[in-house]
């Protein structure tokens, strides 16, 4: 992203998720605020009836609509993740490249017990906290820490928050890893590592090596490819699951779960009559860190 604006791959990502709760039968994922939080590019397409025609045609939702069901999918995998570790207490919820999601406004206040961390660049930030203030004064239990991933340790952001490092917390980082250099999502998790308590959790997804798609996927890949080139962020970061296991391993974390595509696709979107179905070129994965 450029310095001084937004993340255009977050206002896109917000764009899907809206037009997914505002035209698709039973949502996967419902967020009622993802359109008034994205760009006003993506609002008048999403105003125009022969471009939502067109974006919830079945021709589609077969081949670029894989591209809404990983933006819901990984969104309703990682808050089914979330509300089982509050059930086990845990209070600390940390969204890194919080982009524009939207959980401040859809749940802080039905867990005023759960103290709430947007970890994020500052501009994306910036632009994300004046819409928020659209809908009133943030919450009480929402915290902004801003980033710069490419220059810091999120252990460093982290120290200068309220967070408390002797208790638990639920990390959730998504759509972010695609644009990392691979090195850097890996320091990042050992960052987390650093700083979190034992039993905290991550979920993440991320990219796998393009060359082990075939198909419309792999095309569906090259397009998505360009497409972020188009919008200046360009993808970088892929990974093989089993030598993301073994290093993620060795920094002390257990893998809970790797859900493939197919195992995303066959959990959330069975027998959708709109088609819309999980990419398999991307993960999601959940970790616990469980330090020996």
């Amino acid at each position: 992203m450029k310095e001084g604006q937004s993340s255009r791959t977050a206002e896109a990502a917000a764009a899907l998720r809206a037009n997914h709760f505002q035209n698709a039968e039973n949502p996967v994922f419902s967020d009622p605020f993802a359109f008034e939080l994205t760009s006003q590019g993506w609002k008048a397409l999403l105003s125009t009836p022969l471009t939502v025609k067109i974006m919830n045609s079945s021709i589609f939702n077969r081949s670029f609509g894989l591209l809404t069901g990983q933006v819901v999918g990984r969104s309703r995998y990682a808050e089914d993740q979330l509300h089982a570790a509050i059930e086990r207490g845990v209070t600390q919820y940390v969204l890194v490249g919080a982009g524009l999601d939207s959980f401040t406004l859809r749940q802080a206040q039905q867990h005023p017990q759960l103290k709430i961390y947007e970890v994020d660049h500052p501009d994306t930030q910036a632009a994300k906290q004046s819409k928020l203030r659209q809908f009133g004064e943030l919450p009480a239990n929402v915290e902004f820490v801003a980033i710069d991933f490419e220059k810091e340790s999120i252990a460093d952001a982290l120290a200068r928050s309220s967070i408390k490092r002797d208790q638990a917390a639920f990390f959730s980082w998504l759509g972010t890893t695609h644009y990392l250099e691979p090195e850097t999502t890996l320091n990042t998790l050992a960052s987390i590592a650093q700083i979190a308590a034992q039993g905290s959790e991550v979920v993440l997804d991320y990219s796998i090596d393009y060359r082990e798609l075939e198909g419309i996927e792999r095309l569906g890949t090259l397009f998505v490819s360009q497409f972020t080139r188009f919008l200046k962020e360009p993808l970088k970061g892929q990974f093989r699951p089993k030598t993301l296991h073994q290093t993620v391993a060795q920094m002390g974390y257990q893998v809970i779960e790797d859900l493939s595509g197919d195992g995303l696709s066959e959990r959330y979107f069975q027998a959708r009559s709109d088609h819309i179905r999980h990419t398999i070129a991307t993960h999601m994965l959940h970790l616990r860190l469980q330090r020996i």
